[in-house]
């Protein structure tokens, strides 16, 4: 359980990455794009489904494989209905993943790019450690689905995950994000130690 002072640090965090975020969708979109930190702590990656509506709930997500000193994958979720109005807003046509042309997806992935990248570099900043950040991959499965995939591609050996559960606001249309770093255990032990000072 964390105190409140290391839940505020990791909010600090969160923060720093929508800030990364919201300029560059800003600049993307040509519009004003705010985003808010409602919640940031350390959970068990069991938790996620739950928090995204249940491991059934079909989301649209991004994920963002790191290398370096910090190893590990940033994952960003979304309800399908957010991230199909984020493209819209983008391409300025009607968009859907289930009717999804090359424009379409090309969008999407251009916006998870920008946003898996934010995050990133928050967190390189925040740790003060570089850290190498390969192509980002995009996916609409069932978050239960989702979860098992990163699981087994991070391998990580605590069940720990640093979540950022996030407001998106554009064109006056509140979208709901959740942003998650599954570090690997040298990596959380960095993390932990950043928390208690000693970063």
């Amino acid at each position: 359980m964390l105190s409140e002072f290391e839940q505020d640090l990791l909010k600090e965090l969160g923060n720093i990455g929508s800030g990364h975020a919201a300029t560059a969708l800003s600049t993307l979109l040509a519009k004003p794009v705010n985003i808010t930190v409602s919640s940031a702590e350390m959970e068990p990656i069991s938790y996620l489904p739950e928090r995204v509506g249940g491991p059934e709930r079909h989301v649209a997500s991004v994920l963002l494989e790191l290398g370096g000193e910090i190893r590990g994958m940033i994952l960003i979720l979304f309800p399908v209905d957010d991230a199909e109005a984020m493209v819209t807003s983008l391409i300025g046509r009607p968009f859907t993943f289930a009717e999804a042309t090359d424009l379409g997806q090309s969008a999407w992935e251009e916006i998870g790019n920008i946003m898996s990248g934010a995050y990133a570099r928050a967190l390189s900043d925040w740790l003060t450690t570089p850290i190498l950040i390969q192509v980002p991959a995009t996916a609409i499965d069932m978050a239960g689905s989702i979860v098992e995939f990163v699981v087994s591609s991070v391998q990580p050996e605590e069940d720990a995950a640093l979540y950022i559960d996030t407001s998106f606001l554009i064109d006056e249309k509140v979208s709901a994000g959740h942003v998650l770093f599954l570090p690997t255990h040298g990596s959380l032990k960095q993390i932990e130690r950043r928390l208690l000072g000693h970063g």
